[in-house]
């Protein structure tokens, strides 16, 4: 699915008719085309989606960070981070906080597991476009239509796909459930141990 065809789907949703070009001067075309970016943005951010998920050795970054001996690099394309592993022991999986575009942690060097922002659609499973198209028609539909129970409707379809797109990527990794070890707050260890 190319950015235009996901326009031209949540414009058929929006009973709006389709456009040539996304850089078209047609007020449709104009909409789509600034609301696609967040959209996106939006979508990616719903839930850590296999397919958008990378992860990389830490860069050691300047700057320090109160409580934290290290401070490494956020990924420039990452939107949010999920996991910091140790060098020491790859499912040890170490205390950070990310603060701005850095991640201070408490390990001299690993891997940070985060949701890169991925631009092309082809790349994307049906399901998830599926939910960028239902999430675009909802942003866009009461610019382009004036009708806010149309944006409802179309923000709680998303919603529904969105939960049933996380429900398929969960199915796509085999990791140990997290298990209460004790009743402190950092009580939770992995399951294997």
């Amino acid at each position: 699915m190319t950015d235009l065809e996901a326009a031209n789907r949540a414009l058929m949703l929006l009973g709006v008719a389709p456009i040539g070009s996304l850089s078209d001067s047609h007020q449709a075309a104009r909409v789509m085309n600034a609301q696609l970016p967040n959209a996106k943005r939006t979508v990616l951010n719903e839930f850590p989606f296999n397919f958008a998920l990378r992860i990389e050795p830490l860069t050691p970054a300047g700057g320090s960070v109160a409580g934290y001996a290290h401070v490494f690099a956020k990924p420039s394309s990452a939107l949010n981070v999920q996991r910091v592993y140790s060098n020491t022991d790859f499912r040890g999986v170490a205390e950070f906080r990310v603060v701005g575009n850095l991640i201070a942690a408490n390990i001299e060097g690993g891997s940070v597991e985060y949701t890169a922002f991925v631009s092309d659609l082809n790349t994307w499973p049906q399901h998830v476009q599926e939910c960028l198209v239902t999430r675009l028609a909802s942003d866009a539909a009461v610019s382009l239509t004036g009708d806010g129970n149309l944006m409802q409707a179309m923000l709680q379809k998303y919603m529904t796909l969105a939960s049933h797109a996380a429900e398929v990527s969960v199915v796509e990794e085999n990791v140990p459930p997290m298990r209460r070890a004790d009743y402190s707050p950092r009580g939770y260890v992995e399951a294997r141990q």
